[in-house]
């Protein structure tokens, strides 16, 4: 394979924003299309380079090409969309009902969540995993969260004096926690940047909701101890909101463009946001609430500037070209 053609694919790759699998079927189709191609042109009297350049020139920009094949790939069926929109809907099923401090239905909620996230995490990563991976995340928040006061009790204890200490062990294993916690978000971020931010920005749209959920309660007298009417008063809210996001969710997977899936995950979820905060904390004020929606936007939009950091996918020239290609070298020039 000419230089050029590989460059060219590499650049067509890098904007995709696909699947793996749907990847390397587009850049093996647009391979096979330059071969013919460039046979076509040499058979004219062309030689290899200039056959090659007028091939890459015909076929127009790689920014363009990989945009018009993101279009022609990435909207998922119905069935796509309801799936996506599922976890949210079970969240806000329990905040309903609220289930949400049952010890087996709760607990059973977060399990199958976390159980459909790893069936769709080793099947192939279809566009409507990433709401449940999301939510697969929370029970990390959640025991942080429960366990941030031990935790609190000893850094004051270490570093001031104050207090008693906790179990050293407890201590070492919440710490041991913490840090555990901490990879497996950051390295699952990242890992789905590398595939596309956008998918990025919406496993994260609704943590920064039941964060500030949970650290409301605390309020109440925390999530185990506070008296039950009090721990309910915001369930209506959560309803609504994680209701909104579900039907954002199934929007997104319908969508084409790439503009309109992140123009509506990023404006839907910076506004559901900032309603959850108003409910959460009062009448917060019209400056109150534009500080929170930007603050919500760049979280949102954190991801695509770790894109630009990283970069997408496979390392550019390793694995798309020692698959299939490789197996076959009567077919490489």
């Amino acid at each position: 394979m000419l230089p050029e053609v590989r460059n060219y694919l590499d650049d067509v790759r890098l904007h995709l924003h696909l699947d793996p699998g749907t990847e390397k079927q587009i850049i093996n189709e647009l391979y096979t299309y330059f071969q013919e191609k460039v046979a076509e042109l040499e058979e004219n009297g062309a030689c290899e380079k200039g056959a090659t350049k007028t091939a890459i020139e015909s076929f127009g920009r790689a920014r363009v090409v990989a945009r018009l094949m993101y279009e022609a790939c990435s909207k998922g069926s119905w069935a796509d969309a309801v799936q996506a929109s599922l976890p949210h809907l079970i969240i806000a099923g329990l905040f309903a009902t609220h289930l949400w401090h049952h010890p087996i239905l709760a607990p059973l909620a977060f399990a199958l969540i976390v159980g459909v996230t790893l069936f769709g995490w080793w099947h192939g990563k279809p566009d409507w995993l990433y709401s449940w991976v999301g939510y697969s995340l929370l029970p990390l928040l959640i025991i942080g969260y429960t366990s941030w006061f031990t935790l609190k009790q000893g850094i004051s204890f270490l570093l001031f004096g104050e207090g008693l200490l906790p179990n050293v062990w407890l201590l070492m294993l919440i710490l041991l926690f913490y840090i555990v916690s901490l990879w497996l978000i950051v390295s699952t971020t990242i890992r789905v940047v590398k595939r596309d931010w956008i998918l990025a920005s919406l496993m994260l749209v609704p943590l920064p909701i039941l964060g500030s959920w949970l650290f409301n309660i605390e309020e109440m007298g925390g999530l185990f101890q506070g008296t039950k009417t009090a721990l309910y008063q915001w369930d209506t809210s959560m309803v609504l909101v994680l209701t909104v996001l579900g039907v954002t969710a199934a929007i997104f997977i319908r969508l084409r463009k790439r503009v309109l899936k992140a123009g509506a995950l990023v404006t839907i979820g910076v506004i559901a946001g900032a309603i959850a905060a108003n409910n959460f904390w009062g009448n917060l004020g019209f400056w109150s609430l534009l500080g929170i929606s930007l603050l919500l936007l760049l979280f949102l939009l954190s991801p695509a500037v770790l894109e630009a950091k990283i970069s997408h996918g496979e390392p550019k020239g390793e694995a798309w070209w020692s698959g299939d290609w490789a197996e076959h070298p009567s077919t490489t020039r």
